[in-house]
């Protein structure tokens, strides 16, 4: 009698944690699907404010110790940084394209025909040549000759340009969201030093601070590098009067974030300016670029381990691989969490080490 009352108690016992283990789930799961569409913007504003938090502690005491003042300030800036430039690049290239449209039709279109340099071209001098030069004797043949390979290309266009919209319009929200997470830093840093502890004990107020140099160590050492290569790469291409310098200068700094040489914009950059200005000058532009195509490997070794006992190339490839896998936010999580997972395995691997040894326990009569 006694063993079935225990029996009943124990499947009453489990039918309860079972009912109360579904309504959990359900209820994050349901939280889950309600602020999906907010979590990519959500972990840009922590990212964006852990990388800028430093900046508004120094703002912070200049402000009459106000934080909100500060964050606001900051997050204004950051606003007018990122909005101004992507206005000045749309409405430049918006009113390119009616111009080109409406000589279009005019028929005031025409373009002059190549060079004789342009042959010089490595590789592609040839196939350059007879292409402009058919576009330039005849405009209208040689668009109908590559419709196809001109739609397709226009498509793709189109359509980066409209992820490029989304992305703006995600990384707005983003500034914005992390303007809050600046004004109540020092709450949300206890907030997540509180959870780290519960995960990790005394060690997850450690892993809290490691995580937050690892973001800025990631900001200066891949997208700070990656600025000032944008910025170098544009004060060349304006002093040598480039077509298209900011989207040029624009695409090295998109190539950089995503880890891949600037040379595969600055180098054909540079080959065309042979065939434009003197073999002196545009030699001088040439290795102009190839200092700021290689500027990154000097940079991110200085860069990228500042304030972190973590190897450098530890953070790198956190950084590479999670860029692969997640794409741009991946940059960042990834880095974190090899970062974690290599201060976890250091310390496994000494867990040890300050142990005494029994024999050391022992003395000498």
């Amino acid at each position: 009698m006694e063993n079935q009352t225990a029996e009943g108690r124990f499947t009453r016992q489990a039918i309860e944690i079972s009912i109360k283990i579904g309504a959990i789930f359900l209820i994050l799961s349901w939280c889950y699907k309600i602020l999906e569409p907010f979590i990519v913007p959500v972990v840009w504003a922590g990212i964006i404010a852990v990388a800028i938090g430093p900046v508004c502690d120094w703002i912070q005491p200049r402000v009459g110790g106000n934080r909100k003042l500060a964050a606001a300030l900051v997050t204004l800036f950051m606003l007018a940084t990122l909005i101004t430039p992507t206005t000045i690049l749309a409405s430049r290239a918006f009113d390119s394209i009616q111009d080109v449209h409406s000589k279009f039709e005019r028929d005031e279109f025409h373009i002059e025909p190549p060079a004789e340099k342009v042959k010089e071209w490595i590789f592609i001098g040839d196939d350059v040549y007879r292409i402009w030069n058919e576009a330039a004797s005849n405009l209208d043949r040689t668009v109908k000759k590559y419709e196809p390979q001109i739609e397709e290309q226009v498509k793709k266009i189109v359509k980066q340009a409209a992820g490029f919209g989304g992305a703006i319009l995600m990384f707005v929200l983003s500034v914005i969201i992390s303007g809050f997470f600046m004004a109540g830093a020092r709450s949300g840093k206890d907030t997540l030093v509180l959870f780290a502890r519960r995960l990790a004990g005394d060690a997850g107020e450690h892993f809290v601070n490691l995580s937050g140099v690892t973001i800025r160590n990631v900001t200066r050492g891949i997208l700070g590098v990656a600025f000032i290569q944008a910025v170098l790469a544009a004060i060349g291409l304006y002093v040598m009067e480039v077509p298209g310098a900011p989207l040029l200068a624009f695409g090295v700094l998109v190539l950089g974030v995503v880890q891949i040489s600037p040379g595969l914009i600055l180098i054909p950059v540079s080959i065309y300016t042979f065939s434009v200005a003197s073999p002196t000058i545009a030699t001088i532009f040439l290795i102009w670029n190839l200092i700021v195509g290689m500027l990154d490997n000097v940079l991110k070794p200085l860069l990228m381990g500042q304030g972190s006992s973590v190897p450098t190339l530890v953070i790198f490839l956190g950084a590479i691989g999670g860029f692969l896998a997640s794409g741009l936010v991946g940059l960042f999580v990834g880095a974190v969490i090899v970062v974690l997972g290599y201060e976890l395995f250091q310390s496994w691997l000494h867990a040890n080490d300050d142990e005494e040894p029994a024999d050391s326990k022992e003395t000498s009569v």
